[in-house]
């Protein structure tokens, strides 16, 4: 399989290859007990990992927190990467994941170096895309899987998921799973802010902006620079006109912005916007606060 990616600002396409389904596991016999068997290490396979594939959907909702990455190289001016966790869901409709999509190695080093020349404060997600006309997304569930069991990963509207930074299982050559046939899914990349909804001022957003205009630039490729476009404005968007964004200092209301500028979502779709392009001349301290069902682009 052949994985490439190509960038143009920030909007990278992820071409993959076709998926392969995980063989299903031989039936076992009766489990002997622990005191009466050896122990067994499990074998390195990611074309037949050692532990069968479990469905989750019956299991209660918990976090499973991916261990720490590794320091920098002596002499790097990059942080090390934070520990971030996998979100576990649970009764979710839909088969279990048990389709190998892509391999894990090259979303993880992507995905940590956004984080990495970002500070945190932008992460990579990538986008599934039905690649047949009978394909959907409404009910597509995904994990990641290395030498152990599958990790559900979280998917959002329009099968859009954040890419854990795992380092052992980037390490055990791991693999995004789904619960597709081959072929009926592909994938692109995108780029969003991770900052909480309550945590917005006027300086993070001009500190965002400047840092996914790094990290979109880390990870496009010097021959591309030239002629790549950069991250114009940081956005609060809804998909209703007429909504609004209020600017407060303390438990005061300063202003009140209308969000009006049409403008286009990661799954495409419209939605209404007031952008922001780190030149703004309100004071660095003002609160934003956007309406509860806006979101953050960067556009």
């Amino acid at each position: 399989m052949r994985t490439w990616i190509a960038c143009a600002g920030w909007f990278c396409a992820v071409s993959l290859g076709h998926a392969q389904e995980v063989p299903a596991p031989a039936v076992q016999p009766p489990a002997v007990p622990v005191h009466e068997q050896p122990a067994t290490l499990p074998q390195d396979s990611p074309a037949a990992p050692s532990t069968p594939v479990t469905e989750p959907a019956a299991q209660p909702v918990q976090e499973q927190p991916a261990p720490a990455s590794a320091p920098a190289p002596v002499g790097s001016d990059l942080p090390a990467v934070p520990p971030q966790s996998v979100t576990v869901t649970a009764n979710v409709p839909g088969a279990a994941p048990r389709v190998r999509f892509t391999a894990y190695r090259d979303s993880y080093l992507t995905a940590k170096k956004v984080w990495q020349v970002s500070r945190g404060n932008v992460v990579m997600a990538l986008r599934l895309i039905p690649a047949k006309l009978s394909a959907t997304i409404d009910d597509v569930r995904v994990a990641l899987q290395g030498d152990g069991a599958p990790i559900p990963i979280k998917v959002g509207e329009g099968g859009v998921f954040i890419v854990p930074l795992n380092e052992e299982i980037a390490d055990q050559r791991g693999s995004f799973l789904v619960n597709k046939s081959r072929g009926e899914l592909t994938a692109s990349m995108v780029i969003q802010p991770s900052v909480a909804r309550d945590a917005w001022t006027v300086a993070r957003v001009a500190q965002v902006l400047h840092d996914a205009r790094l990290a979109v630039r880390a990870i496009t490729p010097w021959y591309k620079r030239p002629f790549a476009s950069d991250v114009q404005s940081l956005a609060f968007c809804a998909q209703e006109q007429g909504s609004a964004l209020q600017l407060m200092q303390g438990e005061q209301l300063i202003a009140t912005i209308p969000m009006n500028q049409p403008a286009v979502n990661d799954i495409k779709q419209p939605v209404y916007c007031k952008a922001f392009d780190g030149e703004d001349k309100y004071p660095g301290h003002y609160r934003v606060v956007m309406p509860e069902q806006a979101t953050v682009l960067l556009l």
